[in-house]
């Protein structure tokens, strides 16, 4: 089961660092973003995204079998925090956003798929869009990894809650919302986010709040996350 937790972050500068506060702090043991290829083909007059947009067409040519509108999992690439900043900005922010919006429309259509008709960031999280345009996910340590001293602080949260028994072995997976055509061409109005930024994550609870909220507060966002606790 995954609880979520909303940030404060409104504009895309302050995104941008907490997305950054996400990926850099000690307990984070992997950071994992994605880009749907659809991405890079709509911003690839982009020096940034257009090789992997040259990439994709070739492997088109050479693979018949492909089929782009599927949910193979290698029709997404990893790729840097940066690259996901830039591809936010180009459809949220940047001259041209407009008709990069129109141009995605068209590609999804092109390729058969239906246009997700959810209102930003209010999919189901049971049911989630294709294609999800960009993933952001992380993974924490697992709870026998962390160090008595390096790691005390969310040692010492779990501590005050001792009804949660989490696998110690387990690593702990952490998601953002759902990026599909609704977030990306709706997902901001006049510089700010149409609805609360959300991270899920998975348990022990505790472990998890401390983390998020040492992120929020690193990112310097306003106010500290709204999560399971506080509930």
């Amino acid at each position: 089961m995954m609880v979520a937790w909303s940030f404060s972050a409104k504009t895309l500068d302050e995104l941008g660092r907490l997305l950054r506060s996400l990926g850099k702090h000690r307990y984070v043991e992997e950071v994992d973003h994605r880009i749907h290829w659809m991405i890079d083909e709509v911003l690839s007059d982009r020096p940034m995204f257009a090789p992997h947009a040259a990439a994709f067409q070739t492997r088109r040519k050479k693979d018949t079998q492909l089929d782009p509108s599927s949910r193979d999992p290698t029709l997404w690439r990893t790729a840097p925090l940066d690259e996901v900043l830039a591809a936010l900005a180009a459809f949220w922010v940047d001259d041209g956003a407009h008709e990069r919006r129109e141009a995605l429309r068209v590609l999804i259509e092109k390729a058969g798929l239906p246009i997700p008709t959810h209102a930003p960031f209010e999919a189901p999280p049971e049911e989630p869009p294709h294609p999800e345009l960009i993933q952001l996910d992380w993974v924490l340590l697992p709870v026998d990894e962390l160090d008595t001293d390096r790691h005390r602080g969310a040692l010492e949260a779990m501590e005050e809650w001792a009804e949660e028994v989490p696998n110690p072995s387990a690593p702990i997976y952490q998601e953002g919302p759902s990026l599909a055509f609704p977030e990306l061409c709706a997902g901001m109005h006049d510089g700010q986010l149409a609805a609360e930024w959300i991270v899920w994550s998975e348990p022990p609870f505790s472990y998890a709040d401390y983390v998020l909220r040492g992120a929020s507060k690193a990112a310097r966002l306003d106010e500290p996350p709204v999560g399971y606790h506080d509930l």
